[in-house]
Order: structure tokens, then C-alpha cells, then sequence
């Protein structure tokens, strides 16, 4: 090999160190980045995630705030098992957010269930 092919080669070493770092650097700024919720979704049990999302539409600012604690605890460990959505909601209400969640009452009747809308009609 010549001086020349020699140079060439450690150009292009180097140029593949740099974009090596590059992606490692990439992959290890969206670990950072990832939203709060999608960090907190492994630990949601039962209709927490439902309570989340109604209280993210209610009150944002305020609920962020509780889902950044609630991710640090998780990732700390102090948290026992999966929050499920009734904690969530006794949570937001003790803090004084009075979350109003979507429900619905249904009757089962011949073999199927219907709304109680639907049966006073």
C-alpha cells in the first residue's frame, strides 16, 4: 500500500468514528427526551391512563407537573406495583383538581347491554 492509500483509509476511519458518534449520541438524546407519559405508561394499571388524559385536558400545567413527580418516583423505585386509575383520581382530588371523568350507566337486558339513555327513551 502507498502513503496515499494509507491517508485515504485513515480519512475514512475517521469520518466513520465521527457518524458512529453521531448516531450514539442521537439515539442517547431521544432516551432524554421521551415524554413524561410515555415514560409513566408501564407503570398505569386499570383506567389510569384515562384518568391521566382526562386531567391533562382539565388542568395541563398542573397535571404535567404531577406526572414529572409521579415518573421520578416510578424510576426511583418508591413506587409498589402499577397505579391504577382510582388512586390516580383520589391523587388529583386530595390536590384539589376535581378531574370529571366521562361515564356511562348500562343495563344488561335480554342478552345485551344498553345505556340508560337508551332505555328511557
Amino acid at each position: 500500500m502507498s502513503g496515499e492509500d494509507l491517508e485515504l483509509k485513515r480519512i475514512q476511519m475517521r469520518k466513520l468514528r465521527q457518524l458512529m458518534q453521531g448516531v450514539q449520541e442521537g439515539e442517547q438524546l431521544k432516551r432524554v427526551e421521551k415524554d413524561p407519559m410515555e415514560r409513566l405508561k408501564p407503570f398505569l394499571g386499570d383506567r389510569a391512563e384515562e384518568v391521566l388524559n382526562a386531567a391533562l385536558e382539565q388542568y395541563p400545567e398542573q397535571a404535567r407537573g404531577i406526572i414529572k413527580k409521579l415518573v421520578e418516583l416510578a424510576e426511583k423505585g418508591a413506587l409498589q406495583g402499577k397505579i391504577d386509575g382510582g388512586t390516580l383520581f383520589q391523587l388529583f382530588r386530595r390536590l384539589g383538581m376535581r378531574v370529571r371523568l366521562e361515564t356511562e350507566v348500562l343495563f344488561y337486558k335480554e342478552g345485551e347491554y344498553k345505556r340508560l339513555s337508551e332505555m328511557l327513551k
